[in-house]
């Protein structure tokens, strides 16, 4: 079987996030200054796309990650501005206001410094985990 030459972009235990910020009546990804229609089927191109990449994390089932978190956020839509491009096609957005948000059932914030944190709700919370959080990262992955 050959692999598709966006393989790279996906990988098989984990999921792409795009973060983006929502303020003043406009979303951008969290780096950028290009407003974006998640609605809109349009396909991203130009400083739009390289600010949505810019914007991805991978947060990967290798990380310690609980499945139940992975299966929430893969139960994210798809945005059909990302449906349209073949490199956002399995990533799912996760919007911030103020650098706090909810994706999928689970609370979410981030930070320029700190990166993209995904809170465990109160009732999921293992009682040997220490951390208030699944995901602890930044865009870079």
């Amino acid at each position: 079987m050959m692999a598709d030459g966006y393989d790279f972009l996906a990988f098989q235990d984990g999921i792409n996030v795009v973060v983006l910020r929502a303020a003043g009546g406009r979303t951008v990804p969290v780096d950028g200054r290009t407003p974006i229609d998640l609605d809109n089927a349009a396909e991203p191109v130009g400083e739009l796309l390289t600010e949505l990449l810019a914007a991805t994390v991978g947060i990967g089932g290798d990380e310690g990650i609980p499945p139940g978190v992975l299966e929430a956020l893969r139960g994210l839509p798809v945005p059909a501005a990302f449906r349209a491009s073949p490199w956002l096609s399995a990533s799912r957005a996760i919007v911030v206001r103020d650098g706090v948000g909810a994706a999928g059932g689970l609370s979410v914030r981030y930070s320029d410094g700190g990166g993209l944190q995904i809170d465990l709700p109160e009732t999921d919370r293992d009682a040997d985990f220490d951390s208030d959080s699944y995901f602890d990262g930044d865009e870079d992955g």
